[in-house]
């Protein structure tokens, strides 16, 4: 079990210099198999039997895998008569706690390792404030939803932002809607209050690998998170583009026009100026429009003002996303997201997007909405944070510095 947090990043250790025989890409294989028998591990790896056996050992002995099972008769038999044991990753009990911060509300969950949601809360709170006094509303519900549990053992934690943020290190970039978070050490500060692995990722960037991990494992998927503000991330055959420093899918700064609404970056004519959640609100107030949720019931009662807004909104976004798609050619582009999630949003993205784009890069392109709902960042930080703490180089690691008895 990793409980000790490090300072490599997800990228590093899960590129760390491991051996193929190693225990960490063991059990890599491991959990990438529902049940594997001892002789179709020897198969797959191409290890000798005592290498291959003194790896499961190690991996038994620190709570690692365990047994399962028999294997269907007809199986293969690990020795003539006797047959063969089914050996399965131990994920039993384990448990990610994740804190996907919005900026006017909070989810607060506990997931198992592959990503089901557990227990949850939600917290309306504006992220416009300082630091410590948001977290410690945040912790204190992240510690009662873990003390409800029943032999649960934590992994490790994820934490969302509506921010930039470069996950390899954990620093915060400037942001206009956290700007009181600027220098705060938030990696440092969550691996010292949980004392466990941490991983922290722009909320967009999170959803897109929320919905990549229900998606074709080779697929390229972009997916665009429309809430009071418009953020996306990019995911290629299981890879997640971070960018240099953590803007990569910081599309809302895109600027449209030089002489456009004032952005809350400082210029003028920004995509989120001109069409995100929170313009629309500031456009939509004499109308009686004062949060996310009554765009979405005055959308759907065809309220002729509101739709009008949404609709124009959409074609500014389109604009973006458009080159963006003919850039990267997706198979697929997801929607998420109060907004994103609107069936009017989904139609109008689609039909405009694909009358900007050559027809090759339409030819195979799928809009929908996420098929995790509101779900998405929570699977995604979840996953990674899993993936973090199960890294092939975490895992030797862990058995090198704490050899079982």
């Amino acid at each position: 079990m990793v409980t000790e947090p490090s300072d490599a990043s997800v990228r590093d250790r899960a590129a760390a210099a491991t051996s193929p025989a190693s225990h960490g890409a063991l059990l890599q294989l491991i959990r990438a198999r529902s049940g594997a028998t001892r002789q179709q591990l020897l198969a797959a790896t191409g290890m000798s039997r005592t290498t291959l056996f003194e790896r499961l050992d190690g991996l038994f002995q620190h709570g690692l895998i365990y047994q399962a099972g028999l294997a269907p008769n007809g199986g293969s038999r690990s020795a003539p008569g006797r047959p063969s044991e089914i050996l399965r990753w131990d994920d039993r009990g384990r448990v990610v706690l994740v804190l996907d911060l919005g900026q006017t509300h909070a989810r607060i969950c506990v997931t198992t390792v592959r990503g089901q949601v557990l227990r949850m809360r939600e917290l309306a709170v504006s992220i416009d404030v300082d630091a410590e006094t948001y977290l410690a509303q945040a912790h204190e519900i992240g510690r009662i939803l873990l003390t409800a549990g029943t032999d649960e053992t934590l992994v490790g934690v994820g934490v969302g932002i509506p921010g930039p943020v470069n996950s390899r290190t954990g620093v915060l970039g400037r942001s206009t809607t956290m700007p009181q978070w600027q220098h705060y050490p938030l990696l440092e500060r969550e691996r010292q209050h949980w004392n466990v692995d941490v991983v922290i990722d722009n909320d967009a960037r999170a959803f897109a690998f929320g919905e990549a991990s229900v998606a074709g494992p080779h697929d390229t998927l972009l997916a665009v998170k429309f809430a009071t503000g418009i953020g996306a991330g990019l995911v290629s055959a299981g890879h997640l583009l971070e960018g240099s420093d953590g803007t990569a899918g910081d599309i809302g700064h895109v600027r449209l026009s030089v002489d456009g609404p004032p952005c809350t970056c400082g210029r003028h004519g920004c995509l989120a100026a001109w069409a995100s959640g929170a313009a629309l609100l500031r456009q939509l107030a004499p109308v009686g429009v004062h949060q996310l949720d009554d765009i979405v019931a005055r959308v759907a009662a065809g309220d002729a003002e509101v739709v009008a807004a949404i609709d124009q909104a959409v074609e500014r976004l389109a604009g973006v996303l458009a080159p963006v798609v003919a850039a990267v050619n997706p198979d697929t582009l997801v929607l998420g997201g109060k907004l994103g999630r609107l069936p009017r949003v989904v139609a109008g993205l689609d039909a405009l997007i694909r009358d900007d784009v050559s027809e090759r890069a339409r030819e195979h392109l799928v809009v929908s909405v996420g098929r995790l709902g509101s779900d998405g960042a929570m699977v995604g930080l979840s996953q990674r944070v899993v993936d973090l703490a199960f890294a092939p180089g975490a895992i030797d690691a862990q058995i090198a510095a704490a050899p079982a008895s």
